[in-house]
């Protein structure tokens, strides 16, 4: 029993013998002082300055160690300095205290500066804000100077009252030394207009007899897919030399793929609206509803149209002496599907809502003389049906017309879609079209070929177009005429100078097939230029 104790005793003795030879002893002497080392002391702001703490026994107790900067404590051995200055760094061990080293830290050299602005295009009266920075970093913000044009302005921020393209510059000057920014082109608009000609106007069942529901003062019912407005003088006076139409087609009950169209009407001044009153009418717009189920978010979708060339004719004061304009809204739907698949629609016969915007900017422009010839306006051409074509079993047609002036800067207007939508139908097979003018070849293309992916969101009624995952464009492409939820393009065509006297326009598809006596592509085509 002794000897075991004697042993713990012996064990217990080297482990105090270990014990009492410290960190901070070397064959029992103690370190007396510390030293405090820097990667550097002399750097540039954002540079990072590393510790090293030695004892005078050439030991590295940097982990051990408290930093002080500036008197202020510091919990890292490392310190990057974002503000040039003088800083005092030490280190505490224990009971010992470094000596101060000191550091320089200056500002990044400034070789160039940089001017942006949060906009570079904005309408009369709002604020552009400028910012300037330095390649060292440095924000220059509120000691640049700044020029439009090359005049000084009072501060960083800049609007004008006139509309017109401006450049921007800043100054910055440091000992002595004057720095050039880049230069900003700014664009400033004049005001938007608007005129609100549709307000959620309602379409209704267009097979059924017309509805006598109330309609709101100046709107005219031409049936329960059609309507019309007059644009007013004081429409026409918000106006200029451009002009955009938006048109938001709202869910209600009918959750297919529907045709909608815009068309300008011209009839004599001071005659009331009616089909045998127009002198001229044109497809300004045309449009494919998507898939909607009304019970479903987004429940409405927005399509854009920049129609520029109608601002010139609603501004040619030859033509709105003599004629009165008027706008007209179709949507033709059904309700039948919903009725059974919709919750809510049950027994209802409203399809779709609508609204019509017409947007320009307010500002004079000095317009030209127009002219404007509707050559064939929503025609319904196929191979099957006589009159429908050139003949019964050819897919071409012929539209002849004739103009009784010479005509300068003449475009040709053409809007055509594809439909049948049975199997192998005239919706699914992309074919290639032909335009001769005066027997020569206008152009040719193949529609469609554009992925349907923008407008997913607008189907939110499952259908047999839009499956449930993501398709590439590529298989878009390999089928599609247009998508539901997108309008139907708007083909212009430069046609230099018409003279006048008797033309043709000829419209050849030559594979359509219209399988089972099916489809139909509705051909709008107009021509317009200067007299």
């Amino acid at each position: 029993m002794k000897a075991k104790i004697s042993l713990i005793a012996f064990f217990f003795a080297i482990l105090c013998f270990n014990l009492s030879c410290s960190k901070d002893e070397d064959n029992g002497t103690k370190a007396t002082s510390i030293e405090l080392t820097v990667s550097s002391t002399n750097v540039q702001v954002n540079t990072t300055i590393n510790f090293t703490v030695k004892t005078d026994l050439d030991q590295t107790v940097t982990s051990s160690s408290d930093f002080y900067i500036n008197n202020v404590a510091h919990d890292a051995s490392s310190f990057t300095p974002n503000t040039p200055g003088t800083y005092s760094i030490k280190a505490v061990y224990g009971e010992l205290e470094s000596e101060v080293v000191s550091v320089q830290v200056i500002a990044t050299p400034l070789n160039e500066i940089v001017l942006t602005s949060d906009n570079s295009e904005l309408e009369t009266g709002e604020q552009f804000t400028f910012a300037v920075f330095g390649d060292n970093s440095s924000n220059l913000t509120s000691e640049a100077s700044y020029y439009v044009d090359d005049v000084l302005i009072a501060d960083n921020t800049f609007s004008s009252d006139t509309s017109g393209v401006f450049e921007v510059r800043a100054e910055y000057v440091q000992d002595g030394e004057t720095f050039n920014s880049n230069v900003l082109s700014l664009t400033v608009l004049s005001q938007t207009t608007e005129s609100l000609l549709f307000d959620e106007i309602i379409f209704y069942d267009g097979y059924a007899a017309t509805v006598n529901e109330p309609v709101p003062s100046g709107i005219i019912r031409v049936n329960n897919a059609s309507y019309v407005t007059k644009i007013t003088d004081e429409h026409l006076a918000k106006i200029n030399n451009e002009l955009e139409i938006e048109v938001i087609i709202g869910a209600l009950c009918d959750n297919y793929d529907r045709i909608g169209n815009l068309f300008l009407n011209l009839v004599n001044e001071g005659d009331s609206y009616s089909e045998s009153n127009i002198v001229e009418r044109i497809e300004i717009g045309r449009f494919i509803t998507p898939f909607m189920n009304k019970n479903a978010d987004p429940d409405e979708v927005p399509y854009r149209f920049q129609v520029d060339n109608i601002a010139k004719i609603l501004n040619d004061q030859s033509i709105s002496s003599t004629h009165d304009f008027f706008l007209e809204f179709n949507v033709f739907g059904v309700p039948y599907a919903a009725n059974e698949q919709v919750a809510g629609c049950s027994g209802r016969n409203d399809v779709f809502k609508g609204s019509v915007i017409l947007r320009s900017r307010n500002e004079s422009y000095t317009p030209e003389d127009q002219y404007v010839k509707s050559v064939a306006t929503y025609f319904s051409f196929n191979s099957y049906e006589s009159g429908a074509s050139d003949a019964v079993g050819q897919p071409i047609k012929t539209f002849n017309f004739s103009t009784d002036v010479d005509i300068t800067n003449a475009k040709m207007y053409v809007v055509i879609s594809n439909h049948g939508a049975n199997s192998g139908g005239e919706e699914y097979v992309r074919r290639e079209h032909f335009l001769y003018l005066d027997g020569g070849l206008l152009a040719s293309y193949i529609p469609g070929g554009e992925s349907c992916e923008p407008y997913r969101i607008y189907n939110t009624q499952a259908n047999g177009i839009y499956g449930s995952s993501v398709q590439s464009p590529a298989w878009w492409a390999s089928w599609n005429n247009w998508c539901p939820g997108d309008v139907i393009p708007i083909r212009t065509y430069e046609l230099g100078n018409i003279s006048s006297g008797s033309h043709t326009f000829i419209l050849d598809v030559p594979d359509a097939q219209f399988v089972d006596n099916q489809g139909y592509f509705p051909v709008s085509v107009y021509l317009q230029g200067e007299l």
